[in-house]
């Protein structure tokens, strides 16, 4: 800890003390490490260096960190700064004279650097600033969830985390970016010479750390990067300790069988090499000093993450010079989160911290969010120049490294030393200088392993195929494709189109398209066709994707379109083995294509790229003559657009004109799904012989454990009381796996179902006779009621009849708003919907863009509280406001103290649907 005079007797007791030149700061510490201090020739500064710190560089030096520091320093600011480049440990490092000092943490930050400019006090710790001088708690108000995934935000209002690549400057306490000063200065190396160079790097700090006498413990794994860290550590693997931790018995879940694996995998790895290995079992009983190990924790991190471990790490290794070699840092390299070409910008930056800090959503203001974020951008100079190096890989290195992985080592600080051999920034600039694509598949860590130990590359990682076994499938499986592949090959690339957005090309490496990950956005539609079909016959083709997931299940689906039109649709994540597909009844010259449509908001996730990858396999045209138009059939069940028989019909909303009204027979009720470019939108269509005018009846609350998420479709058994046609309609949310019992088309935030429903209804009704806007009417009540005249906008000539109708959703129960707000709404506040969606929350303020009145009754019962008191007057308020609009709309009151908010009884709303203009006044 750092501090002055006046925080002197606060310091805890047993530590020891250095005064820091003539100045009157003073560096106080516990005695199991003692700081070194070296002067800088010809001046008054000097180089204090505390923590284990270990010289890595390619060449060597034969003196200590800290004098060889000092020796830099004398030569100028930028010898300094590379030699710090090439240290290894967890330290910290101070460079100062007499008017004051700089404050430097280790290369990825894991010698956690906490200050407050305020008190005017530097720790190691969190905790030992606020024992000194207390500070007030942050609130969830000002981003307390979400501070540790931020930028320097802490527990406490006040203080500060240091992130690496930067310098505390304690003469006006502010911060400064001293790295990346260049552009990578290993990106024109053969990869070759970056393995050899990485090695030499490890090697070196390897064997100072080896000459400490330190007991070295590494814990091992079935992944990659513990195996990354004992294929570089063979030449002093007889020095080391290998432990894993496992479970007794496989229990079945997720965690248990992920642990049985390790083992296995592990297992395997000790029949290669000689180890000296040990288990850590979980379950196992209370261990010794249990509690106090607790209590301990609280003060030496305010982060919890594998806790569990610790009484165990303390217990088996009691001693105080036991040092824990981790494989941390290899994420820099990998471009963990998603790093690409198209994200390398402010803009880009701040949808990862968004995400990063989702835990502050609905806690803190967006507004504060945003200024946090643009603040963060400057302090830490993330507008200035950064080389070339990829903003998300510096943020990632700065933000995660700096402070989730910081914390994780406090915690674990109570058992032992931790040594991150990657924690060099050198090391770091190594792994980042590949392409984008290699870092995403682990080329130097593969590289890493066959340099160091070869036979480490031929067990699986994380997967009980060995490498022979995983080469020889993916073998067989290529010979089994070349084997069947089609005389009609694929267009070279596909196309990517955002909603309602630009198209670009993608050309991959095979048959595959995808959704790329910066283009996972709602409505996003990838297409890759077949070259035109050389003759007439019939195409069978599969679609192969080796993703399967319940939970996915709505995040985007696969398309078979014909000359451009859909005919067969069906969930991207619902089925993993190939989707067989046969068009019969092509002609020459006719385009077929494989559609990939996004329904979920992934942008920047790589994983989700992954999940949507798909393969157009086994091509085959074979020559027929034609019987008829072309038809689709796939082994997917309910995949295809049925047009034909009585079942459920399937069209694409863009495609609405092709149906016929022989499609609806008199007086039989049919369901029609609409397919989107987002959800299916249930219809149940009751065409009525003789009838001219058509009913669109709207859902109000679909009750789910009745429902079980599957289409509702309510006053539909009325339908031979009602001589009109009808169209029933269900809200696409209130369905399938995230189903809401009220969702007012709020399908989510990139989505309002109302425009596109209004569509398909009124192109539904035109269809079986109501072709005049006179014809054709909305009904509903209560949430039914908004959607009614939500419809009504969209077909302004039409007529609304409206029963104690929502016109403000955001202010109905609290409950029912919390659940769409939550499953569909990424969990904005209902004050933040209203003003950013105005006319999606508040339907009277989209009627009031109309420039025509609108024809509207609106029944409303009086003694229903919430419509009396919230609806009613946001009603009477429209029509002070736009008397002219309000002057073919009109409000019939009547008070029925047992029914309240419920709609008007059956025979009531039978009246009103067959043209009654009035009802009762009061009961």
């Amino acid at each position: 800890m750092i501090h002055t005079d006046d925080d002197a007797a606060a310091v805890p007791v047993g530590w020891s003390a250095v005064r820091l030149g003539a100045s009157r700061w003073i560096f106080s510490h516990d005695d199991l490490r003692v700081p070194e201090i070296a002067f800088v020739e010809g001046s008054d500064r000097w180089v204090l260096v505390h923590g284990l710190c270990l010289h890595a560089g390619l060449v060597e030096i034969n003196v200590s960190p800290a004098e060889h520091l000092a020796r830099m320093a004398a030569q100028g600011e930028r010898e300094f700064l590379e030699a710090l480049d090439v240290l290894a440990g967890r330290h910290v490092i101070l460079l100062g004279d007499s008017r004051g000092f700089r404050v430097f943490n280790d290369a990825t930050g894991m010698r956690s650097v906490y200050f407050s400019e305020d008190k005017f006090l530097v720790a190691s710790h969190l905790q030992l600033i606020v024992d000194v001088r207390p500070h007030p708690v942050r609130t969830d108000e000002e981003g307390r969830q979400g501070a540790i995934s931020g930028w320097d935000r802490t527990k406490y209002v006040g203080v500060s985390s240091l992130l690496p690549n930067h310098f505390l400057d304690i003469s006006d306490w502010s911060v400064c970016r001293f790295y990346p000063r260049e552009t990578n200065r290993f990106e024109g190396w053969s990869t070759a010479r970056k393995v050899e160079a990485f090695r030499e790097m490890w090697n070196r700090e390897m064997r100072h750390l080896v000459a400490t006498s330190s007991k070295l413990v590494m814990s091992l794994t079935g992944g990659a990067d513990s195996r990354t860290s004992l294929a570089l550590s063979m030449d002093h693997v007889n020095d080391i300790e290998m432990f894993t931790y496992t479970t007794k018995s496989n229990t079945g879940d997720k965690w248990s069988k992920s642990m049985t694996r390790d083992k296995h995998l592990v297992e395997e790895i000790k029949s290669l090499l000689p180890l000296r290995h040990r288990y850590f079992y979980v379950g196992t009983g209370k261990l010794p000093k249990t509690a106090e190990i607790n209590a301990t924790l609280d003060k030496n991190t305010w982060q919890s993450h594998g806790r569990w471990l610790v009484p165990h790490y303390a217990n088996a290794y009691p001693q105080d010079d036991v040092v824990h070699l981790r494989g941390n840092a290899y994420e820099i390299g990998r471009a963990y989160w998603g790093t690409n070409e198209w994200n390398n910008n402010l803009s880009g930056l701040q949808r990862l911290y968004r995400k990063r800090t989702r835990r502050d959503h609905e806690r803190e203001s967006e507004a504060s969010r945003a200024a946090d974020f643009h603040r963060g951008v400057h302090r830490w100079e993330y507008d200035a120049p950064m080389h070339g190096f990829h903003l998300w890989d510096i943020f990632y290195w700065e933000t995660r490294s700096g402070r989730w992985l910081a914390e994780i080592l406090n915690e674990t600080d109570i058992a032992f030393e931790t040594f991150v051999p990657m924690n060099v920034r050198a090391m770091v600039e190594i792994s980042l200088a590949f392409t984008i694509q290699e870092r995403s598949d682990g080329f130097l860590f593969s590289e890493l392993i066959n340099a160091g130990c070869p036979v480490l590359n031929f067990p699986g990682k994380n997967d009980y195929r060995n490498l022979y076994e995983q080469t020889r499938d993916e073998r067989l499986a290529a010979e089994a494709h070349h084997r069947t592949e089609s005389p009609l090959p694929l267009e070279r690339e596909f196309t990517v189109t955002a909603a309602g957005g630009p198209t670009h090309s993608v050309v991959p490496e095979n048959d595959s398209l995808y959704i790329p990950r910066d283009d996972f956005n709602p409505g996003t539609c990838v297409e890759r066709s077949l070259l035109p079909m050389p003759n007439h016959g019939e195409l069978t083709f599969a679609v192969a994707s080796s993703y399967a997931q319940p939970a996915a299940e709505g995040h985007w689906y696969f398309q078979v379109c014909v000359d451009g039109k859909p005919l067969a649709r069906w969930d991207g994540a619902q089925r993993r083995r190939p989707v067989h597909v046969t068009v019969s009844d092509v002609t020459a010259g006719t385009r077929v294509s494989v559609q990939i449509v996004a329904l979920g908001s992934h942008r920047g996730t790589a994983s989700w790229e992954r999940a949507s990858r798909a393969h157009i396999i086994d091509v085959v045209l074979t020559e027929r003559d034609l019987r008829g138009s072309p038809r689709v059939a796939t082994d997917m069940p309910g995949s295809v657009f049925n047009d034909r028989g009585n079942d459920t019909l399937s069209v694409h909303l863009n495609h609405l004109d092709d149906l016929g009204a022989e499609r609806f027979a008199d007086d039989i009720p049919r369901r029609l799904d609409v397919v989107t470019d987002y959800c299916v939108i249930p219809l149940l269509v009751v065409k009525r012989s003789g009838a001219e005018r058509t009913m669109v009846l709207c859902n109000g609350a679909v009750d789910q454990d009745i429902s079980g998420g599957k289409p509702v479709f309510q006053r539909s058994t009325w339908w031979r009381e009602i001589d009109q046609h009808q169209i029933y309609v269900c809200d696409p949310a209130t369905m399938g796996q995230h189903a809401v019992s009220l969702a007012w088309g709020q399908y989510s935030l990139d989505y309002w179902t109302a425009p596109d429903t209004a569509r398909a209804v009124r192109s539904v009704a035109e269809l079986i006779g109501s072709t005049n806007p006179e014809q054709r009417a909305y009904y509903g009540s209560s949430a039914g009621g908004f959607m009614a005249l939500a419809l009504l906008y969209h077909d302004p000539e039409a007529r609304a009849l409206v029963n104690n109708a929502q016109f403000d959703w955001t202010r109905w129960f609290a409950p029912a708003v919390n659940a769409l707000r939550y499953k569909r709404l990424a969990k904005l506040l209902p004050a933040d919907l209203r003003d950013k969606y105005p006319l999606r929350t508040n339907v009277l303020n989209l009627l009031s863009t109309l420039s025509q009145p609108p024809r509207v009754d609106y029944w409303v019962n009086t003694a229903s509280e919430h419509d009396r008191e919230i609806d009613y007057p946001e009603f009477e308020r429209f029509s002070r406001n736009f008397p002219s609009l309000a002057v073919t709309m009109r409000c019939h009151e009547y008070r029925d103290t047992g029914a309240g908010h419920n709609p008007l009884s059956k025979a009531d709303t039978l009246r009103i649907l067959a043209g009654a203009d009035s009802c009762r006044r009061s009961h």
